[in-house]
Order: structure tokens, then C-alpha cells, then sequence
């Protein structure tokens, strides 16, 4: 099978298009024909060696896949080849095949291409997990969104709107601003003036939850327009840098921080492979999925390419000129 390869920790470009062979399938794993993997910020990062995470060389990278299943494991149940689905996998999503467990593997949605599906491995999960586990949004909550544009934002603002939330999204473009206004913000602003918009916005009120996968001078920013007793959501640092709070501001408005690493729940932790949450993940793909057929969420992947342009692909993302996911078609 063809697949992108990383031999050594690196940028991007020295990754290389290479024909390996496939790998086994054990007893609770599903062999997925890949027909379109995500493309994200975090793919740049393990590359070099900079995520949480280090796989051992030579892998191929890409966390989110699309397609259909060649081959079930002795143990699995839940699936047969030629099922339509997606799952999120440690690495080895830019390749013609990819492994995946069977409990991390999910049927799509009737309806939605396998490209848009990319987004339901990880994408919206972290959006869900952020929102409902973690801030524990509440109908007519105030909600900010940065990077609303993204995969992860755009799916935050479409799933704060179907939860009843007030949406103010952040984006750095009329284009994207538009966009996002069509996907349910009440409000789309730009970066400058942050501040002040959301307290003109809210009537002086503030965002109860901030959802930030950005960091850098944005999150401290946020920090001076959440509303007493509000929940600023840390998801990552898209902008490269990691913020330093002052603390005081959390007491002076008893306001929380909260820290949100999807990949926790899917078995990127060590020690645990995920089993732990099979049924908190049930529950949520459930979730999404019927917020899916009621229309609430509409999981957007236009920038498309095939898996020999992968360069071009995490350059569109990098350039942060893309709207919903960038995904490589094997």
C-alpha cells in the first residue's frame, strides 16, 4: 500500500510517499480502506517531535480516518467489510489502509461523504468534550469561540447553538466571519477589539465560557472579557504560545481554567488505551450523531487533496487559510 512516511522526526517536507507493506490486524481491530484522512495543526507537531506523544519510527502520520472496512479482528463484532466508518488511531491515517480498535471505530452518518466525516474522530468530540464535560454549558450561556473558522471552532460554535448558547465567534476575516454567522454565531468579531465587543455584545455581561485553541495574547485577552463565575476552556496553542496567567484574575471574578486534551479519551494517555471511557464516548458519538440528522451540525471539508500533495494539504492549515478540515484522499 502507499503511505506517507515519517523516518526520523522533521518537518513536513521530509516525509516521503513510499509503497510499504500493510500492517497485521489483530484480534479487536478493524482494517479501514482509507478514503480520506484529517489534516490538523497537531500533525506538524508530531512530525517534529513536539506532541505529547512520540510514535517510533517509521510511521505514517494522520489520526483521523474515513473509508471502509477491508477486515474485522476474531473478536469483533460490531462491524464487516464494507462497512462505511470513521475512527481516530494512534498515527497511520495518510495511507491507502489504516488500523483502527474496534471500539474507537464508529458506523457514519447516512448522508455525510467520508471526507466530512473526518471531523467526527476527533474534531467535534473535542469540541463536546470541551463544552459539555468540561464547562458544562448551559442553555443561554454567553459562549466565545476563537478559531472559529477551524475544524475544532467551527464544530464548537455549531454545538454551543444546538445546546441553546449565545455565540460570539472570533475569526480573522470577513470571509470567515461570514461563514461562521451562517453556522450559527449570533455574533462574529475579529481579534482586535476583543475586549470590548463581547462586553458590548453581552451588555456588559462578558462570555460565561471562552473556548480557546489558540493561546498566545488571545487567551489573555479572553481573560479580561469572561463574566464572573465564567469557564475559560484551554484546548491548544495554535498560535505558538503558551500563556502565563495571573492568577488573581481567577479570584477576583471566581472564574476557572479549565484544561481539555481529547486525546485522553481515546487512549493517547500512557497506561491507558482508552477502554476506560467506552462508554462516556458512546454516548457522546450518540449525541453527535443526532445532532447530525436534526440538521444542528454540518461538518464542512472543502480543501481536499490527494495523499502525494500532503505537503500542499498541511500547508493550507498552517497558512490558517482553510475553513472546516483540510483532509488528503488516499
Amino acid at each position: 500500500m502507499r503511505a506517507v512516511i515519517c523516518h526520523k522526526f522533521g518537518s513536513i517536507e521530509d516525509l516521503m510517499l513510499e509503497d510499504v507493506a500493510p500492517p497485521p490486524t489483530a484480534a479487536d481491530e478493524v482494517r479501514i480502506r482509507v478514503r480520506a484522512s484529517g489534516v490538523s495543526f497537531a500533525t506538524g507537531l508530531i512530525v517534529a517531535g513536539k506532541y505529547q506523544r512520540k510514535p517510533p519510527r517509521p510511521f505514517a502520520p494522520g489520526a483521523e480516518v474515513a473509508g471502509e472496512v477491508l477486515e474485522v479482528g476474531a473478536e469483533v463484532t460490531s462491524f464487516q467489510p464494507g462497512d462505511r466508518v470513521f475512527a481516530s488511531v494512534d498515527w497511520g491515517g495518510w495511507a491507502e489502509e489504516a488500523i483502527a480498535k474496534d471500539f474507537l471505530t464508529h458506523p457514519i452518518p447516512d448522508g455525510l461523504d467520508f471526507a466530512r466525516a473526518t471531523l467526527l474522530p476527533l474534531s467535534y468530540p473535542t469540541s463536546y468534550a470541551a463544552l459539555i464535560w468540561k464547562a458544562r454549558i448551559r442553555k443561554g450561556d454567553w459562549v466565545l469561540v476563537h478559531g472559529s473558522a477551524g475544524a475544532v471552532g467551527l464544530a464548537a460554535v455549531e454545538i454551543a447553538k444546538a445546546k441553546g448558547a449565545n455565540v460570539i465567534a472570533t475569526a480573522s476575516t470577513e470571509e470567515k466571519r461570514t461563514l461562521v454567522s451562517k453556522h450559527g454565531a449570533d455574533a462574529a468579531i475579529p481579534y482586535e477589539g476583543l475586549r470590548d465587543a463581547v462586553r458590548d455584545t453581552t451588555s456588559g455581561h462578558g462570555a460565561d465560557i471562552v473556548f480557546d485553541p489558540i493561546g498566545g495574547d488571545i487567551f489573555m485577552e479572553s481573560l479580561r472579557a469572561t463574566a464572573r463565575e465564567g469557564r475559560l476552556i484551554t484546548i491548544g496553542y495554535a498560535s505558538g504560545t503558551i500563556p502565563q496567567p495571573p492568577v488573581n484574575f481567577l479570584l477576583v471574578k471566581n472564574m476557572s481554567i479549565l484544561g481539555l486534551n481529547y486525546g485522553t479519551y481515546v487512549g493517547w494517555s500512557p497506561g491507558d488505551d482508552g477502554r476506560s471511557y467506552v462508554e462516556e464516548n458512546r454516548a457522546l458519538h450518540a449525541d453527535i450523531r443526532a445532532m447530525i440528522e436534526a440538521g444542528h451540525l454540518n461538518p464542512i471539508a472543502d480543501m481536499r487533496f490527494p495523499l502525494e500533495e500532503f505537503e500542499a494539504a498541511y500547508a493550507a492549515v498552517e497558512s490558517r487559510e482553510s475553513v472546516g478540515k483540510v483532509v488528503v484522499e488516499p
